[in-house]
């Protein structure tokens, strides 16, 4: 029995590898074509993103791969009359759909981890290079740049102080519990902002709701707190800042990007464009999981004359683009808040699941 895993296993890996390679070389021509047409960018910089944007392209790449392992290493099998020669040995076609249900779940469980840190890494990097060539026009503006996030919390510098808050929302152009903390010429503390929150009303206005505005704290007398219900405050950033801070957010992690949406919640901001992000996460490995076992159907019919090598090549090739179409609907949906995050990401898989679970069902009778 060993060996037999052993042989489906090598099968399978081979199919597997080979696809991703050339899905891979696929999208990374369309990548480079994409760079190459855009006059300003160096070839440097285009290998440097298509670099930065493989594990993106992974995410894709996956899933569509385990389907195309299991369906071309069953067909293989079939016309060397090994499937059939593994069925009278005694190995049964459940054992044949453990086995390649526990290498789709490894590969899942790598996508998972791809997509919950190494993504977001990448993502970090890239916006870390985009912003490279803007370094000259730092000095004369405000700028805007995320230094850390933990527990929900946004930090950036200004030009003469550092900000910080929760969240913003950008359908009502709303800051939430926020904190400016000035500094002076000689960079000492000297004013203290906070407010509950804070709403654009126009050209650099910022309307503060319930908060405290601290001054004279650079001096060795006491400091003069004043607490406040509304005031107008003027800010350097502009919404297209706090929108741009917004879009960065695809940096975080897996579970930094968990705590961020609990702050979202907590302020009743709509958070489903994050949260369709967090449960792709573990939808994506999921789907390999699902697709690796769904090709194992062509295991009731043994034949190899039922198996035809220019169908499966058209199966996959409609599939592959069916499903990536399928996949940016769903998941455009659901950021936009028009289908539950839920039906979003794990909506597709499960319809695969419940197909599996009847076409099982009704050949129950072959072990």
């Amino acid at each position: 029995m060993f060996t037999i895993r052993k042989l489906i296993l090598k099968e399978w890996l081979t199919f597997f590898l080979g696809a991703v390679f050339i899905l891979l070389m696929v999208l990374s021509l369309g990548q480079i074509l994409t760079g190459l047409l855009k006059a300003t960018n160096e070839m440097r910089n285009i290998l440097l993103d298509l670099i930065l944007e493989i594990p993106s392209f992974l995410i894709r790449i996956f899933p569509v791969s385990c389907l195309i392992a299991s369906l071309f290493s069953i067909n293989k099998l079939k016309s060397r009359n090994e499937l059939t020669a593994i069925f009278a040995s005694g190995f049964s076609r459940r054992q044949f759909v453990l086995c390649i249900g526990m290498i789709g779940a490894l590969v899942g469980l790598i996508l998972f981890f791809i997509n919950g840190y190494l993504v977001p890494y990448t993502k970090h990097r890239q916006s870390l290079q985009i912003n490279v060539p803007s370094i000259a026009n730092k000095a004369k503006n405000s700028t805007v740049s995320i230094n850390a996030m933990k527990s929900g919390k946004i930090w950036f510098k200004g030009q003469d102080y550092f900000f910080s808050y929760s969240s913003f929302d950008d359908k009502k152009n709303i800051i939430y519990d926020l904190s400016l903390y000035y500094y002076n010429s000689n960079f000492k503390f000297s004013e203290e902002v906070t407010a509950d929150s804070a709403k654009f009303t126009g050209g650099t206005s910022w309307l503060l709701n319930k908060g405290t505005h601290v001054t004279n704290l650079e001096n060795k007398t006491f400091p003069e707190p004043n607490i406040f219900h509304e005031k107008t405050f003027q800010l350097n950033e502009t919404i297209n800042d706090f929108k741009k801070i917004n879009a960065d957010i695809s940096t975080l992690d897996l579970w930094r990007l968990y705590d961020y949406i609990a702050v979202l919640r907590l302020n009743g901001i709509n958070d489903s464009e994050y949260f369709v992000t967090f449960l792709d996460k573990f939808s994506s490995g999921f789907t390999c999981l699902v697709l690796s076992i769904l090709a194992s159907v062509a295991l009731f019919n043994p034949n190899r004359r039922n198996s035809s090598f220019g169908t499966n090549i058209a199966f996959v090739l409609s599939f592959t683009f069916i499903y990536w179409f399928v996949y940016s609907y769903f998941m455009t949906l659901g950021q936009t808040s028009k289908i539950p995050a839920a039906l979003a990401t794990f909506g597709v898989p499960s319809l695969f699941v419940i197909y599996l679970t009847f076409y099982f069902i009704y050949h129950r009778k072959l072990r």
